[in-house]
């Protein structure tokens, strides 16, 4: 059943939390202590930092400095320590601090300001990492840009990243994909809170997931099955949600603007005692240019905790999302002529996407601790017009040995259970019934992260996984033979390494830190694939890739430039031979596609006072259809050597922020050169009726500009243009995207000050 927010029920869970705002209840220490204040550079105590403690490069737990600008880390095991801190535009981590058993150290942080980002990153490495540190291309989204920007969704935040592209096929609510670094959209992997969302054989839409409630979005650029096994083919994304980490607060916000858009959103989040509690609801609501498109969702992130120390925690974590949409079909270019003989008649999506995960980390020894977690997501596609469904369910089970060998050393190993089930009204046995398609995946996985004196970081990893699918029956078309249970067993071995140059920060040349990675990726076939097949030994879609780059900083880390040359390459991939929708026997699949992707990523970051944030992004990719195993040609209509659908050659951003007094101003672009795309009303089908399907859709540039002015008593107002400009372009052919629009509401945050999850 399909969860219903009301507005009465958005105004009354606040109320129901307010009984968490006693004060806390000191918990009685029995081991070692980390205290400090956290200052800016004019020797000011800063509250709210955001201050994380690692303990062999591991991220071990993180708080928030309170009022005072003062943090403590309680309960801690002897061993050699780490404080990171961050504030918008500061940044500072801390010398080593070594500790016995039942000593307390004072480590006071002196940030200072710095383009820098010294982000936990959790998707890139076991146990999470220090964003330097880490060898392979990871960018973070934090919650202030993504406030800044005004960014809705989480698409939209990857928009302006190096080496995504991202297509929306309509307007909001449309189906959403991410390309990354040339790889197709069903070869990134997608989490919430470590929460994997993929559907069966990976595919994702991006559109439900808000922004609303999110810490941060990290994106890991490169193949990470070694990590994840499955589906992180090109890419992880990895939505973090906002978390208890300091007092309770709360806040509350509402928007209005073109085309019957409006959009109220609450959240809240606290650390009272040991239990830390956050949760966001939020609903939104919009009207397109035409009748029959709309776009309706609700949703929600719940996150409880509980951790007297760093010893032992306990964390539960849920999101939930229920949407509608229904879209006219294509109303714009028409390069086929093929307007008056569509059905003009709209068509109707609901969807409905869970996830649910618990997790228990338990350290034994300060050289040794265990973390197990379990998680179950499902996402059920409906589609009323046409009568038919899709479902999907997965279990991911894993836990995972981390130990310390050294204060600068830490071996990982683990072993994980997947099990995922496909439900589709198209994929049915003889009688024509529906049938759970399941699929078993047993992995062990093992990491070793290494700092090799102060200038080294490797990280070198390896994981192998056994793939089981279970049989299918034969379908009533002939077309699928009975298909035995099958077993596949993969392995992927990952490597990144980090290493500076030169480490003077003074000056206007500042620390050189040159990266790179290797890595290969796996992504199973899905339920069509596998159910529209004569083919039992149908494998996986492989990906190999490497990277290299390096990133300079100038002017004390006040500006920090990077480029990255990457090159992929895909093997295996899955086609489809023949077909005819009237005669089902004529479809046969193998893996024979090859295709391939490299470019230049690059990035800069410009923080020259703290008032003013400036940055940019540019991505050159070149992508090359391959011909088939064992011939000279490809799958029609496409030939040898053609770019990829929806893979721009050329993508740019900036976006700039101006902060002054109770003033924000933001201007941010995303700029696409052309891209080849498809006939919008049947694709590359239209080929085979003798039409033309593929199609250069022109380039754009997408800009939008916000602003944002506090009022007394924890009161905001904010507006932005959307496109202002006012370009006339398709992000999707045939789909023209909104003209000038805008939006402006109001938010409300208590104790004044204190917003965690508005806008």
């Amino acid at each position: 059943m399909r969860p219903r927010f009301s507005l009465p029920l958005l105004l009354i869970l606040p109320l129901m939390f307010a009984s968490l705002t006693c004060a806390q209840t000191p918990s009685s220490s029995h081991g070692a202590t980390i205290q400090g204040t956290v200052y800016d550079p004019d020797g000011r105590a800063v509250s709210g930092a955001e201050v994380s403690l690692l303990s062999s490069l591991v991220a071990v737990a993180e708080t928030r400095s309170d009022s005072r600008g003062e943090y403590r880390f309680e309960d801690l095991r002897s061993g050699t320590f780490t404080v990171a801190a961050n504030v918008p535009g500061l940044t500072s981590v801390s010398a080593e601090i070594r500790l016995q058993a039942t000593d307390t150290a004072t480590a006071d942080v002196h940030l200072k300001l710095s383009a820098v980002q010294e982000h936990v990153v959790v998707s890139a490495s076991l146990g999470g990492a220090l964003a330097p540190q880490i060898g392979s291309a990871v960018t973070v989204v934090s919650r202030e840009e993504i406030e800044n920007q005004g960014t809705e969704t989480v698409a939209d935040a990857l928009r302006n990243v190096p080496g995504v592209a991202i297509n929306r096929i309509g307007q909001q609510g449309a189906v959403t994909s991410a390309f990354i670094r040339g790889g197709n959209s069903n070869y990134n992997l997608v989490m919430i809170d470590g929460i994997p969302l993929n559907d069966f054989g990976g595919g994702f839409d991006l559109a439900p997931l808000p922004t609303d409630g999110v810490g941060q979005v990290e994106l890991t650029r490169g193949p990470q099955s070694a990590l994840y096994g499955s589906n992180a083919v090109a890419g992880v994304i990895n939505v973090v949600s906002i978390q208890g980490e300091d007092t309770p607060h709360f806040s509350f916000a509402g928007e209005g603007g073109s085309y019957d858009t409006w959009r109220i959103t609450t959240g809240g989040a606290g650390l009272t005692g040991g239990l830390s509690w956050a949760y966001n609801l939020s609903r939104i609501s919009t009207q397109g240019v035409r009748p029959h498109d709309t776009y309706r969702n609700q949703t929600s992130f719940v996150s409880l905790g509980y951790s007297r120390s760093p010893r032992r925690k306990f964390i539960v974590h849920f999101f939930g999302d229920a949407g509608r949409a229904e879209s006219p079909g294509p109303f714009g270019s028409d390069p086929d002529g093929l307007y008056p003989g569509i059905d003009a008649s709209a068509l109707t999506q609901k969807q409905d996407l869970f996830g649910y995960q618990a997790n228990y980390t338990e350290q034994f020894s300060s050289r040794f601790q265990q973390v197990s977690t379990v998680s179950v997501s499902t996402d059920q596609f409906s589609f009323p017009t046409f009568g038919s469904f899709t479902k999907n369910w997965r279990l991911a089970a894993n836990t995972r040995s981390e130990i310390a060998l050294t204060a600068k050393d830490v071996f990982v190993a683990g072993f994980e259970y997947d099990r995922e089930q496909f439900k589709n009204t198209y994929v049915a046995d003889p009688a024509g019934v529906p049938f759970d398609l399941p699929r078993d995946n047993f992995a062990f996985f093992a990491e070793n992260r290494w700092n090799a004196g102060d200038r080294w970081f490797l990280t070198t990893g390896v994981r192998a996984d056994n793939i089981r699918t279970g049989s299918l029956p034969p379908d009533g078309f002939g077309s699928r033979p009975f298909i035995p249970a099958t077993s596949v067993t993969q392995v992927d071995p990952r490597i990144s390494v980090a290493y500076l140059a030169r480490q003077a920060s003074s000056g206007l040349m500042g620390i050189t830190r040159i990266h790179g990675s290797f890595g290969t990726g796996i992504r199973p076939p899905d339920g069509f694939e596998l159910g529209f097949t004569d083919n039992p030994q149908l494998k996986p879609e492989k990906s190999i890739s490497v990277d290299g780059g390096v990133e300079q900083r100038f002017l004390e880390d006040k500006a920090v430039i990077d480029v990255t040359y990457f090159y992929n390459r895909f093997k295996d991939q899955i086609v489809t031979l023949g077909g005819s929708f009237t005669d089902l026997s004529t479809f046969s699949s193998a893996n024979l596609a090859k295709s391939r992707a490299y470019g230049i990523e690059s990035s800069l970051r410009l923080r020259p006072i703290r008032s003013l944030e400036i940055m940019g992004e540019y991505t050159w990719l070149n992508t090359a259809i391959l011909a088939l195993d064992g011939t000279t040609g490809v799958q029609p209509p496409f030939v040898v050597g053609q770019p990829l659908i929806h893979r721009p050659r050329s993508s740019a951003g900036y976006d700039v922020t101006w902060t002054h007094g109770r003033w924000m101003l933001n201007s941010n672009a995303s700029i696409r050169g052309a891209v080849l795309d498809l006939e919008p009303n049947l694709g590359s089908f239209a080929c085979t009726l003798g039409m033309q399907c593929l199609f250069r859709n022109k380039g754009y540039v997408d800009a939008n500009a916000g602003f944002a002015y506090r009022l007394p008593r924890g009161f905001e107002i904010f507006g932005r243009l959307n496109n202002f400009l006012n370009q006339k372009y398709e992000e999707s052919l045939g789909y023209p995207a909104l003209h000038l629009n805008f939006v402006s509401g109001i938010k409300f945050g208590f104790p004044a000050g204190r917003n965690p999850s508005a806008r």
